[in-house]
């Protein structure tokens, strides 16, 4: 059998092979009982993983199209499902039109193969279990508890406890607040919810990095937002193109993960802060500065958050204690002045209506025991050794067409794909072969150039480190041969024009 697979194309090959195999069978080239090729010989011919032909088989056999049956194979349906009415066609095309274009099958697979067992995963940014200061966080509960109050209702703002321990913890960020200023949320997650639905309204233009955080544009598309991305370099955010998008659009918010970026690790220089914020206020643009992995430093002193710049107050800075010590505690922060701070409280008392008292005075009472600035030396000193083993297991394993950042921070390494390389069918096959990633590309708002995937070290020894890069390496090492040897072939079997 003869496909058309694009390799370039933002759908995943295995929808693409699905779709041809249908035509086949609806234009009758592929009647009523016709065995299909094992997946295995189909696989190799087509150059395939055998998870991606296996993908598009059992696409197949959930619409109708085939039929599968064990020992014998895989076989055209007898009876196929009668045509779709037109206006369920139209109805399709217009939920298909509001889907972002990552989604088209591409997050289902990522959550689908991340629940196999026995995976070395690299792909969630989150701190190490072993970390989580279980006896420090218990007893903290236990002193909370006291007061039978912890487990009633509790202020939209958040404790008064919490939101003073919080300000007092900023100084060493260098961001000076009032607990006034501060709003406790359900994590960052919700503080982006807060913030979209507070400074932004359907069909408003919303600027972020490009790449930037998955979760920022699941939350901004769901609402109808238009996100614009800006480019980065190895300085951050590009503004000689941020101060042209915002003469032509003039967005209301600009998103950005300025220090150890997810997913790239990369930070804004100093220089730059400064100019943003110029731009910012000549423009009267709305920054959210996401500083969740500011804290997670591991060569220097991580530099200083935006907002310990501001004196216009024309950030809104959030915060989280996911990353840095437990993301049970689902507890984090904004801070914003005055007149940004109401629409936030507005936001919240319509979301949720105040986070959970009894954790917010438990962390109070562990933070106002100096006991994160203990667990964070800890943390840096494991998470550096972590990032040290990455390091040089990408430099061992990795092809050098292989690019990387390289961060002094964060959870994560940001691998540059060579142009031809699909990163789906790579993401499928290191999940068959036994290491979790995240493909890059649904960090994008519009689909990229290149295919990337995101490495988060943190979770993992840096004996499986080395031994998931090592399998990693392979498979990447495979697909950098296949795509010469095509390339290598359509040189060849090119006539030149006379």
């Amino acid at each position: 059998m003869e496909f058309q697979l694009d390799r370039q194309h933002a759908k995943p090959l295995y929808i693409q092979l699905s779709e041809q195999l249908q035509d086949r069978i609806r234009s009758g080239s592929l009647p009523a009982g016709t065995k299909l090729p094992p997946v295995r010989d189909l696989a190799e011919s087509l150059g395939l993983t055998r998870l991606t032909v296996h993908n598009a088989y059992s696409e197949l056999q959930a619409s109708g199209w085939v039929e599968a049956y064990v020992g014998r194979g895989t076989f055209v349906a007898e009876r196929i499902k009668p045509i779709i009415p037109e206006y369920e066609i139209r109805q399709r095309v217009v939920e298909e039109l509001q889907t972002p274009w990552f989604s088209q099958g591409m997050l289902a697979d990522m959550l689908r193969l991340a629940q196999q067992p026995n995976l070395i995963s690299f792909a969630q940014a989150a701190p190490a279990e072993e970390t989580f200061p279980v006896r420090e966080i218990g007893r903290a509960i236990q002193q909370a508890l006291r007061d039978p109050s912890a487990l009633g209702y509790g202020p939209t703002q958040g404790e008064l406890c919490l939101r003073e321990a919080i300000a007092t913890w900023l100084l060493d960020r260098n961001v000076v607040t009032s607990p006034d200023h501060v709003l406790v949320t359900t994590g960052a997650q919700q503080g982006v919810a807060l913030a979209l639905k507070a400074f932004v309204r359907q069909g408003d233009v919303v600027l972020v990095e490009e790449p930037t955080y998955l979760g920022f544009i699941e939350q901004a598309t769901a609402l109808g937002v238009r996100l614009i991305g800006i480019p980065l370099d190895d300085q951050g955010l590009r503004l000689d193109i941020l101060q042209r998008v915002l003469c032509e659009y003039k967005p209301r918010l600009l998103y950005t993960v300025p220090t150890f970026h997810n997913p790239t690790g990369v930070c804004l220089s100093a220089e730059r802060q400064e100019a943003l914020l110029q731009l910012a206020q000549e423009h009267n643009l709305i920054i959210l500065e996401d500083d969740v992995y500011g804290p997670l430093s591991y060569d220097a002193q991580a530099p200083h958050p935006i907002k310990a710049r501001d004196p216009n107050g024309r950030v809104v800075y959030l915060g989280s204690f996911s990353k840095i010590l437990t993301p049970g505690l689902r507890l984090g922060y904004l801070v914003a002045r005055d007149e940004l701070l109401h629409p936030l409280l507005t936001a919240k008392r319509g979301n949720d209506l105040h986070c959970s008292p009894l954790l917010q005075r438990a962390l109070a009472d562990y933070l106002g025991r100096g006991q994160l600035a203990a667990h964070l030396r800890y943390v840096r000193e494991l998470y550096r050794e972590r990032r040290d083993a990455m390091e040089r297991a990408l430099n061992r394993y990795c092809p050098r067409d292989i690019q990387w950042t390289h961060p002094r921070g964060g959870l994560c390494y940001w691998l540059t794909l060579p142009a031809g390389l699909n990163g789906t069918d790579i993401y499928t096959e290191a999940i068959e072969a036994g290491v979790g990633v995240t493909l890059g590309n649904v960090f994008f708002p519009q689909p990229p150039r290149n295919a990337h995937l995101r490495l988060c070290f943190a979770t993992q020894s840096p004996e499986l480190i080395d031994r998931g890069i090592r399998i990693l390496g392979d498979v990447l090492t495979r697909h950098v041969l296949r795509c010469g040897q095509l390339a290598a072939r359509a040189w060849r079997e090119t006539t030149p024009l006379m």
